[in-house]
């Protein structure tokens, strides 16, 4: 029986399924995600996740649709967190960018990378899994996966890389890579109408519905 440990940079697997390479949009139904189930996918049936953690952030009002892409995310941080998930909190900051010789304002995610280091790095240090599974296809974190190998050799760490992505960097320093398939999508979409433990219902958002 082992430990797992799940830490999920929650933008890298949103933007996998936003849009496929190939064109169209075939995995935006499976945003309505059980974070928890979609760990478990990756482990044999013996090992117990004992602790997911979601890296998110909040959409701001401000951005365009910013209501709407608020209340949908509110709803999906509602659904995990009553499956024991564990959310991480980033923030989106304002920014000013240039294309074409033309300023234009936006705003970007931040703090999610270095907090995702930081629980990889802290959770090694304190040997607080015998397995993690670290779903992400950035390279930003090697530093990080170095580190915890370097102090906790015997710990394993199972890179999941989001669905159509590539991580070819990131293999060499995990002790193994599996890429995320539609079978764990399937096996882990929450309802469309979900039962809160509550009693409360949450349904999700027409835009993920089947």
């Amino acid at each position: 029986m082992t430990d797992v440990v799940a830490l999920i940079d929650g933008f890298n697997v949103y933007h996998a399924l936003d849009k496929s390479r190939y064109g169209g949009h075939p995995y935006r139904k499976y945003k309505w995600i059980n974070y928890w189930k979609l760990a478990e996918c990756f482990v044999p049936k013996s090992d117990i996740v004992s602790e997911v953690r979601w890296f998110t952030a909040e959409v701001p009002r401000e951005w365009r649709g910013g209501d709407e892409k608020r209340e949908r995310h509110l709803r999906l941080m509602r659904a995990n967190e009553d499956q024991g998930v564990l959310i991480v909190r980033g923030r989106f900051r304002p920014v000013v960018k240039t294309y074409k010789g033309h300023k234009y304002s936006t705003y970007e995610e931040k703090r999610t990378d270095v907090a995702i280091a930081v629980a990889l790095v802290s959770l090694a240090y304190q040997k607080a899994f015998n397995k993690m599974i670290l779903m992400t296809g950035d390279s930003d974190v090697i530093p990080a996966i170095k580190e915890a190998k370097r102090v906790y050799p015997s710990g394993i760490i199972l890179n999941v890389v989001p669905i159509e992505r590539r991580a070819k960097a990131l293999k060499k320093y995990v002790d193994q890579q599996i890429t995320m398939r539609v079978k764990h999508l399937q096996a882990s979409r929450f309802p469309n109408t979900l039962i809160l433990s509550s009693g409360k219902s949450v349904l999700c958002p027409s835009g993920w519905k089947e």
